[in-house]
């Protein structure tokens, strides 16, 4: 699975804040999520006009138990006091996972179908 994450600069952070200070927070931020027991790597990017965090989590539980983690809550909440907002939020799974939900259907030979 992988949970992709755009953060986007919607409010106003402290004076002086530099961009270097929201980069050192952001990776700071990564390195505690990653931590978390079957959370997987964490990495972020720069990308659709902010910062993208892109995490390998075990899956759904394990995403959620990531966010009850007060050392998660904590760096998450330094880049979201920068002034960053989360804009968008997916869960990507992989074909394997998906596969034994989606209905065997028929091979219709293409004259017939309509």
């Amino acid at each position: 699975m992988l949970r992709i994450t755009t953060w986007r600069l919607s409010g106003t952070a402290a004076p002086n804040t530099t961009p270097q200070t929201a980069m050192q927070a952001i990776n700071e931020m990564c390195s505690t999520l990653a931590r978390v027991p079957g959370a997987g790597s964490v990495h972020w990017y720069f990308g659709s006009g902010g910062i993208v965090t892109v995490g390998e989590p075990e899956g759904y539980g394990v995403a959620d138990a990531i966010l009850k983690q007060p050392a998660a809550q904590k760096a998450i909440a330094k880049v979201l006091g920068l002034g960053y907002a989360i804009v968008e939020d997916q869960f990507l799974l992989d074909p394997p996972k998906v596969m034994p939900f989606i209905e065997a259907q028929e091979a219709v030979p293409a004259h017939a179908r309509n």
